[in-house]
């Protein structure tokens, strides 16, 4: 036994060796219900170049290069008896294709089975991130705005949630899972605090704040109390990078969760730590990361999208996040940090009063045809949903849109009306429906080719013990949110299932893309979130009656017997996507040759945040996306001569860009940046390129590597 100790002590430490220790008699002295549980990650970037990112509907605003990689990060809990179990997969993305779901059941049928991951176990649920590429969402509205359905994008994401639940399956263990929940400040805004204050005041009056401030987390810790992961929710919007950004990242919580890895997961690169961290996306619909209020663009003047606070000239009415001073991306690292020191915060909690999840694993699930609910309250009285419509050209603070048009509006003009009209005017129907809504497109009466906008939605219910995690394909509104986990915390009390301790979660978008739900109050003003709530005013009804049926399903044991079949429209779709050909090297020079190196100085000064940067001959990156893999290295040289790798194109202070130099003959660049900081070890480096291109005659992908010259970082 001493000889153990020692060996214990010398390999970990002693401080490490304690806290393994406290630990392990903390994961005894809780309640544990001894599930299986498993965690795993997995690369879904697709490509980087080319293809219109989707999040802004921003014309032009095409991939150029990487920042960080997206990923998918799988939670699987088991009950005891192993008969049943729920998956939760987050996704760096700015929402979830209902047909990128059916393909990742599909193939996880084919590796498990019929029955042990289907759509009805399995959620699939988003950050909202508004940097990552397109083209996922099979319904024509949001097909314009991605410019197609684009199978180069669908392909690695279902690949990749595929891997990371595989890898999850793969680490299931005895285990335990762990509520905890803190206050979160100086992360989140309401950027459209109108709006919320039509809800009424003795219902605001129960909240502190206009947003949801609170994190709520999961801690997943194996059966000697050791970290498997955490999976976090917090509402703020995927928007701290801007709309001129063209490199692909998972914004805040895309950062969150890298900086919240490589805290937990010291010694791994990016993505490969055992210890995996998610953070999802609650009722963010009206929330913003841009703390520091909305201002014309230019000028210290407030504004907040309206005709009222009309901006001059040409300056536009945007948000400024916390390091607005800086750049868009010091505002990301810094809304994404807090989060991820939160996580870590709620971690390290050892409080007494830490809730142990215990009890049965359950789950429903129903696709369910939105347009046409009619919704039946208590009192007798009646209201519908309607055929989906939109009026979001305006954009909002966080992204403006079409100049000319502005929040807070119910009426339309003659440029609105000349717009509508080159689509299919909407009935008289249809706007008494809508209304306060002025239709500007009429997306559910089209008969243009399939669906516009999704009318067979996908709801979910999954339960853990006394937990509940309600799946939402809307982006729903702080005070929406609210009232959705109340309506089912009702319904759980009233049909047995649930108590006054019991925690509901509300997670989206997942599952699919149903744009926003408003509060009937609130879609009375039509800010951006009203008028992009589709269904109508009473969208938010719908959703709470159509969650207390399974609700009593899950109650009564009884499975829902009314789903609808969901539709399939890939077959139709369209993919405007540029194409791209063969690569070609410039005269005299190698795919993966150096074209410019590291600046003439051979040392760069950390202290003073010196930028290296070194261009290659390069392959469209299109040829291959490198799941789970990189672009380029940073590496320092070993004392034996040897080069370790300690920077990929996932890590935050490099960058990888590429662009044509003449796209009519294939010949490209890459250029790839890293910025030095404090926290960089002096030393020598070198950086590296992986790249791949097309041969012209055979049209076979072959990779190539380049590295640059040594340089010395002091």
């Amino acid at each position: 036994l001493l000889l153990f100790l020692i060996t214990i002590v010398s390999v970990y430490g002693i401080s490490d060796y304690q806290e393994h220790q406290r630990r392990r008699q903390q994961q005894q002295q809780l309640d544990t219900s001894n599930y299986r549980i498993g965690t795993g990650v997995a690369d879904i970037t697709g490509p980087v170049a080319e293809v219109m990112m989707m999040g802004y509907a921003q014309t032009g605003q095409t991939g150029q290069g990487l920042l960080q990689r997206i990923y998918a990060r799988a939670f699987i809990i088991e009950s005891k008896d192993r008969k049943q179990r729920i998956c939760f997969v987050n996704t760096d993305t700015q929402s979830m294709g209902d047909i990128i779901k059916k393909r990742v059941i599909e193939r996880l049928k084919g590796l498990y089975g019929e029955s042990l991951y289907t759509e009805k176990n399995v959620m699939l649920s988003s950050t909202h991130s508004h940097s990552g590429m397109g083209g996922y969402i099979q319904h024509l509205l949001y097909e314009i705005s991605a410019l197609g359905y684009i199978e180069e994008t669908n392909k690695p994401m279902v690949e990749g949630i595929v891997n990371a639940i595989s890898r999850a399956h793969q680490k299931l263990q005895k285990g335990n899972v762990v509520v905890k929940r803190g206050e979160l400040l100086d992360t989140n805004i309401s950027r459209s605090p109108q709006a919320y204050l039509l809800n009424p005041e003795e219902e605001r009056a129960q909240y502190k704040y206009d947003v949801d401030k609170d994190m709520t987390m999961l801690s997943f810790l194996n059966s000697g109390g050791d970290g498997l992961g955490v999976l976090s929710w917090f509402p703020v919007h995927g928007v701290s990078v801007n709309n001129t950004n063209r490199l692909i990242n998972g914004d805040n919580k895309g950062y969150a969760a890298y900086a919240a890895e490589k805290h937990f997961n010291p010694d791994s690169l990016p993505g490969k730590g055992q210890f995996v961290a998610a953070f999802a996306q609650a009722n963010e619909g009206d929330v913003s990361p841009n703390t520091f209020g909305a201002y014309c663009t230019g000028t210290d003047i407030p504004c907040d999208g309206t005709k009222e606070t009309k901006c001059p000239g040409t300056s536009t009415c945007n948000g400024r996040g916390p390091g607005w001073k800086v750049s868009d991306l010091e505002s990301n690292r810094i809304i994404g940090q807090n989060q991820a020191d939160m996580a870590i915060k709620l971690y390290n909690d050892h409080s007494s009063n830490i809730m142990s999840v215990g009890g049965p694993i359950d789950y429903r699930q129903k696709y369910w045809d939105i347009s046409t609910v009619v919704i039946q309250r208590e009192n007798g009285t009646t209201a519908s949903l309607c055929p989906p419509a939109m009026v979001n050209t305006a954009g909002t603070t966080d992204g403006p849109a079409l100049s000319g048009f502005y929040q807070n509006t119910t009426d339309g003009n003659i440029f609105w009306d000349l717009l509508s009209s080159i689509y299919q005017p909407a009935s008289k129907e249809q706007k008494e429906c809508q209304s306060p809504k002025p239709i500007l497109l009429d997306t559910g009466e089209q008969k243009i080719a399939y669906d516009w906008q999704p009318k067979i939605i996908d709801v979910q219910l999954l339960r853990v013990g006394n937990l509940f995690i309600a799946g939402v394909p809307s982006e729903l509104t702080t005070m929406s949110g609210r009232r959705l986990r109340k309506s089912i915390k009702q319904g759980l009390i009233k049909n047995g299932l649930g108590n006054n301790d019991t925690i509901v979660i509300q997670s989206g978008p997942a599952n699919g893309y149903a744009s926003y739900c408003t509060t009937y109050e609130e879609y009375q003003m039509q800010r951006y979130e009203g008028a992009s709530t589709p269904y109508g005013p009473h969208t938010l009804e719908a959703y709470m009656q159509v969650f207390d049926e399974l609700v009593v399903s899950m109650a009564k044991g009884e499975p829902i017997t009314d789903s609808k079949e969901l539709p399939d429209y890939t077959s139709e779709t369209f993919n405007w996507t540029p194409g791209y050909g063969p690569d070609r090297a410039p005269l005299h020079r190698h795919f993966g040759d150096v074209l410019c190196d590291v600046a003439n100085k051979t040392t760069f000064n950390r202290k003073k945040k010196d930028i290296v940067s070194v261009r290659f001959v390069a392959g469209n990156p299109r040829n291959n996306v490198k799941l789970d893999d990189t672009f380029l290295t940073v590496e320092q040289k070993q004392p034996d001569g040897s080069w370790k790798v300690v920077r990929t194109d996932d890590d935050y202070d490099t960058k990888f860009h590429w662009s044509y130099k003449f796209k009519a003959l294939g010949i490209s660049q890459a250029t790839i940046e890293w910025t030095l900081s404090d926290n960089v070890e002096p030393g020598i480096y070198r950086i590296g390129y992986f790249g791949d291109h097309k041969v012209i005659l055979t049209k076979k992908i072959e990779s190539h590597q380049g590295y640059s010259k040594e340089f010395t970082v002091q």
